[in-house]
Protein backbone atom coordinates (compact mmCIF):
# COMPACT_ATOMS: atom_id res chain seq x y z
CA UNK A 1 0.00 0.00 0.00
CA UNK A 2 1.37 3.43 -0.94
CA UNK A 3 2.02 6.24 1.51
CA UNK A 4 1.08 8.70 -1.22
CA UNK A 5 -2.35 10.31 -0.77
CA UNK A 6 -4.90 9.61 -3.47
CA UNK A 7 -4.76 12.15 -6.27
CA UNK A 8 -8.02 14.10 -6.46
CA UNK A 9 -10.06 13.56 -9.60
CA UNK A 10 -11.55 16.33 -11.72
CA UNK A 11 -14.89 15.53 -10.10
CA UNK A 12 -13.34 15.91 -6.62
CA UNK A 13 -11.82 19.27 -7.54
CA UNK A 14 -14.88 20.72 -9.25
CA UNK A 15 -17.17 19.47 -6.47
CA UNK A 16 -14.91 21.20 -3.94
CA UNK A 17 -14.99 24.43 -5.97
CA UNK A 18 -18.79 24.18 -6.14
CA UNK A 19 -18.98 23.81 -2.35
CA UNK A 20 -16.69 26.86 -2.01
CA UNK A 21 -19.22 28.77 -4.14
CA UNK A 22 -22.04 27.65 -1.82
CA UNK A 23 -20.02 28.89 1.18
CA UNK A 24 -19.17 32.20 -0.50
CA UNK A 25 -22.77 32.80 -1.59
CA UNK A 26 -23.93 32.18 1.97
CA UNK A 27 -21.69 35.07 3.13
CA UNK A 28 -23.62 37.21 0.64
CA UNK A 29 -26.99 36.08 2.03
CA UNK A 30 -27.71 33.65 -0.82
CA UNK A 31 -28.46 29.95 -0.29
CA UNK A 32 -27.44 27.72 -3.17
CA UNK A 33 -29.02 24.25 -3.21
CA UNK A 34 -27.78 22.76 -6.52
CA UNK A 35 -31.23 23.15 -8.11
CA UNK A 36 -31.41 24.42 -11.70
CA UNK A 37 -33.26 27.52 -10.43
CA UNK A 38 -30.33 28.33 -8.10
CA UNK A 39 -28.24 29.22 -11.17
CA UNK A 40 -30.43 32.33 -11.48
CA UNK A 41 -29.18 33.36 -8.02
CA UNK A 42 -25.60 32.75 -9.18
CA UNK A 43 -26.19 35.12 -12.12
CA UNK A 44 -27.51 37.77 -9.72
CA UNK A 45 -24.45 37.36 -7.49
CA UNK A 46 -22.04 37.50 -10.43
CA UNK A 47 -23.85 40.62 -11.65
CA UNK A 48 -23.26 42.28 -8.28
CA UNK A 49 -19.60 41.29 -8.41
CA UNK A 50 -19.26 42.74 -11.91
CA UNK A 51 -21.04 45.96 -10.91
CA UNK A 52 -18.52 46.62 -8.13
CA UNK A 53 -15.47 46.32 -10.41
CA UNK A 54 -13.79 49.55 -11.55
CA UNK A 55 -14.66 50.09 -15.23
CA UNK A 56 -13.36 53.35 -16.67
CA UNK A 57 -9.71 54.29 -17.12
CA UNK A 58 -9.72 56.87 -14.32
CA UNK A 59 -11.62 54.57 -12.00
CA UNK A 60 -9.15 51.74 -12.68
CA UNK A 61 -6.21 54.07 -12.03
CA UNK A 62 -7.47 54.99 -8.57
CA UNK A 63 -9.33 51.85 -7.54
CA UNK A 64 -7.84 48.40 -7.84
CA UNK A 65 -10.25 45.67 -8.73
CA UNK A 66 -9.74 42.00 -7.97
CA UNK A 67 -6.53 40.43 -9.23
CA UNK A 68 -6.51 37.93 -12.10
CA UNK A 69 -5.89 35.17 -9.55
CA UNK A 70 -9.00 36.18 -7.59
CA UNK A 71 -11.10 36.32 -10.77
CA UNK A 72 -9.81 32.88 -11.79
CA UNK A 73 -10.70 31.45 -8.37
CA UNK A 74 -14.24 32.85 -8.56
CA UNK A 75 -14.55 31.54 -12.14
CA UNK A 76 -13.62 28.03 -10.97
CA UNK A 77 -15.88 28.24 -7.91
CA UNK A 78 -19.02 29.47 -9.62
CA UNK A 79 -18.24 27.66 -12.88
CA UNK A 80 -17.87 24.51 -10.82
CA UNK A 81 -21.21 25.20 -9.20
CA UNK A 82 -23.04 25.81 -12.49
CA UNK A 83 -21.48 22.70 -14.01
CA UNK A 84 -22.28 20.60 -10.95
CA UNK A 85 -25.94 21.65 -11.11
CA UNK A 86 -26.08 20.38 -14.68
CA UNK A 87 -24.00 17.25 -14.00
CA UNK A 88 -26.04 16.27 -10.94
CA UNK A 89 -29.36 16.69 -12.72
CA UNK A 90 -28.45 15.39 -16.18
CA UNK A 91 -25.13 13.55 -16.04
CA UNK A 92 -21.75 14.28 -17.54
CA UNK A 93 -18.11 14.26 -16.54
CA UNK A 94 -15.51 16.93 -15.85
CA UNK A 95 -12.40 16.87 -18.01
CA UNK A 96 -9.43 18.94 -19.14
CA UNK A 97 -9.83 20.21 -22.70
CA UNK A 98 -6.52 21.04 -24.35
CA UNK A 99 -8.08 21.89 -27.73
CA UNK A 100 -9.96 25.11 -26.92
CA UNK A 101 -6.89 27.31 -26.45
CA UNK A 102 -3.66 25.79 -27.81
CA UNK A 103 -1.17 25.17 -25.03
CA UNK A 104 -3.73 25.86 -22.29
CA UNK A 105 -5.81 23.50 -20.18
CA UNK A 106 -9.50 24.48 -20.05
CA UNK A 107 -11.89 22.85 -17.60
CA UNK A 108 -14.89 21.39 -19.37
CA UNK A 109 -17.94 19.27 -18.69
CA UNK A 110 -18.98 16.73 -21.31
CA UNK A 111 -21.92 14.44 -21.86
CA UNK A 112 -21.74 12.25 -24.94
CA UNK A 113 -20.71 14.46 -27.84
CA UNK A 114 -21.73 17.68 -26.04
CA UNK A 115 -19.32 19.83 -24.03
CA UNK A 116 -19.50 23.10 -22.14
CA UNK A 117 -16.90 25.14 -20.25
CA UNK A 118 -18.65 26.69 -17.22
CA UNK A 119 -15.54 28.17 -15.51
CA UNK A 120 -14.63 29.99 -18.74
CA UNK A 121 -18.18 31.33 -19.05
CA UNK A 122 -18.18 32.59 -15.46
CA UNK A 123 -14.80 34.23 -16.04
CA UNK A 124 -16.24 36.02 -19.08
CA UNK A 125 -19.27 37.07 -17.02
CA UNK A 126 -17.03 38.63 -14.39
CA UNK A 127 -15.01 40.53 -17.01
CA UNK A 128 -17.58 41.36 -19.72
CA UNK A 129 -20.75 41.79 -17.71
CA UNK A 130 -24.35 40.91 -18.60
CA UNK A 131 -23.58 39.96 -22.20
CA UNK A 132 -22.20 36.71 -20.75
CA UNK A 133 -25.23 35.92 -18.59
CA UNK A 134 -24.73 32.50 -16.95
CA UNK A 135 -28.44 31.90 -16.33
CA UNK A 136 -29.10 32.09 -20.09
CA UNK A 137 -26.01 29.96 -20.74
CA UNK A 138 -27.25 27.34 -18.28
CA UNK A 139 -30.72 27.24 -19.81
CA UNK A 140 -29.35 26.70 -23.33
CA UNK A 141 -26.80 24.14 -22.14
CA UNK A 142 -29.44 22.28 -20.16
CA UNK A 143 -31.75 21.97 -23.18
CA UNK A 144 -28.88 20.81 -25.40
CA UNK A 145 -27.63 18.43 -22.71
CA UNK A 146 -30.83 16.45 -22.79
CA UNK A 147 -30.22 15.72 -26.48
CA UNK A 148 -26.68 14.42 -25.82
CA UNK A 149 -25.74 11.21 -27.63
Amino acid sequence: MSDMPDTPTMLDMMSAYALDAVDHAKTQGIDLDFSPESVRAVETLLGSMYDTRPKGLVERLFSRGPSQDVLLTFAKMYGGYVGEVLRRSSGGEWYIDRNIVPGQATIGLRNGDRAIWPPSKVGKRLVNGPEDNVWHYFQVASKEWHGAV
